[in-house]
């Protein structure tokens, strides 16, 4: 009987503790939880890899080239003390400082920026690095493939330009689109597309002023966004590093010592719709293709005979699926990622008969052309783009647009308005900025006191007089 009875208590024990084991594997989390131990850890991790952004960002005032100061954070992520943070942190910059963890100031430079993207590239200076025997950390990069809402994640970063700062909260959601028909193109300072060709990391995890550009991390110190946007209610975004890494990938391989660093992207001219709530309208399957919603004026696929209300159904053979406004982000990448003026074959759903058309893509090009300034006459003015010239409803895109006048001088005198697009001076065409630049030039070399602009107001047409002084 003693040995029966040691013998269940010993089976007893077997099978507490096996069931103890398997408690212990279901009990165990999917992803590292927000223990004290685990936030501390991760702070020591990546605090030493973020930095402050002190910058003087280049924009155009009053006719001249102006710089403004203004403050952010970044994160550095190699060795070589390149860091990653946001277009609007540090894009069209002139002049930037970085402060480390030890609190030293060294000086960086743009390597490259995308304001699709809203994301910079910044190189630290290495030899001052070296010259003051500073050291720095770096952080790892993770995916935000794996990120799933409930999830545990660190924001980080300089917020009001104090010193390193971390929030703690959670993964709200990890497909957050801004707008209920996808149309989420967003303006940084009023001009730049931005935020078109991927959906938002949307999170509790607090966001202020000054934080933009740091890394979102999870719990094992990996970053996995880059902190963009803040605001009440608990309603923040990040860049998904999945993107973030990619971009960080071209500007690197496109950038040399006198070219800074880009993005290609091809465009066909398409804008879309989500298809949801009117398949029955259409006459097609559920999950099945995407609407064209509009066809740019001039655009390749204009060209080729693509038409708005057209479903696009495949390309390149491979099927398209937009029902919701979460999935319009990747169709415009998909398109974004051909190789520009590569041929593309789309299968498009018109009526009830089915299409075929190939086509080239073409540059994506920005509502926002280069600009410059003609201080002299007391102007800045911007390249007309395509994009601008659909926007504006332009006959075509040639010319250059009026960006600022300088009180006082030569343009403003002439009555010249922001907005004017000026198409010739002195009976010279002027196709882009590049044609204006050069009739500037000589224009100021030779002194000509009397320039005559011809300038399109809206639908009207005018000429113009300036009257130039030159300064002895």
């Amino acid at each position: 009987m003693r040995m029966r009875a040691g013998l269940i208590v010993a089976g007893v024990f077997a099978a507490l503790l096996a069931g103890g084991c398997a408690a212990g594997r279901a009990n165990r989390h999917p992803f590292p939880p927000a223990t004290p131990e685990a936030v501390v850890e991760v702070t020591r991790l990546i605090f030493p890899a973020v930095v402050r952004i002190d910058v003087k960002r280049e924009f155009y005032e009053r006719g001249k080239r102006q710089l403004r100061a203004g403050i952010g954070s970044g994160v550095i992520v190699d060795d070589q003390g390149r860091i990653l943070t946001n277009y609007h942190v540090a894009g069209r910059s002139a002049e930037i400082y970085v402060t480390l963890e030890n609190k030293e100031r060294v000086r960086a430079r743009l390597v490259g920026d995308d304001h699709w993207t809203d994301l910079a590239v910044l190189q630290m200076d290495m030899e001052e690095v070296k010259r003051k025997g500073l050291s720095f950390r770096h952080a790892q990069l993770g995916t935000s493939r794996t990120l799933v809402p409930g999830q545990d994640v660190m924001a980080v970063g300089t917020p009001f330009g104090l010193a390193r700062t971390l929030t703690l909260g959670v993964v709200s959601n990890t497909d957050r689109t801004l707008s209920a028909d996808g149309a989420d193109e967003q303006k940084i300072d009023g001009m730049y597309e931005t935020g078109i060709f991927y959906n938002w990391i949307q999170m509790d995890t607090p966001i202020n002023p000054g934080n933009s550009g740091g890394p979102l991390v999870d719990l094992t110190g990996k970053v996995v966004g880059i902190n963009t946007r803040g605001g009440g209610q608990n309603l923040n975004f990040a860049i998904p590093i999945d993107i973030a890494a990619e971009v960080l990938q071209k500007i690197l391989a496109t950038a040399g010592p006198d070219r800074k660093g880009r993005v290609e992207r091809s465009d066909l001219g398409i804008s879309f719709k989500p298809l949801h709530e009117l398949e029955q309208f259409y006459g097609i399957d559920i999950n099945t293709g995407a609407l064209i919603n509009s066809v740019d004026r001039g655009s390749t696929a204009m060209k080729n005979g693509v038409h708005a209300q057209d479903i696009l159904l495949e390309i390149n053979g491979q099927p398209v699926n937009a029902r919701f406004p979460e999935e319009l982000a990747p169709l415009r990448k998909r398109i974004a990622d051909l190789p520009v003026g590569s041929n593309v074959t789309l299968k498009l759903r018109r009526g009830k008969d089915t299409v075929t058309v190939t086509l080239p893509t073409e540059k994506l090009q920005s509502a926002a052309g280069e600009e410059a300034e003609a201080r002299a006459w007391g102007l800045s003015v911007r390249d007309v783009t395509r994009a601008y010239a659909n926007e504006k409803q332009l006959d075509d895109e040639n010319g250059v647009v009026v960006t600022s006048i300088s009180p006082g001088f030569a343009a403003a005198k002439a009555d010249l308005q922001e907005g004017d697009v000026i198409r010739a001076i002195n009976e010279k065409p002027v196709t882009d900025l590049e044609a204006f630049l050069e009739i500037y030039r000589d224009s100021t070399q030779q002194k000509q006191q009397t320039v005559l602009v011809q300038v399109q107001r809206g639908r009207t047409s005018r000429p113009a007089v300036m009257k130039v002084s030159f300064k002895e």
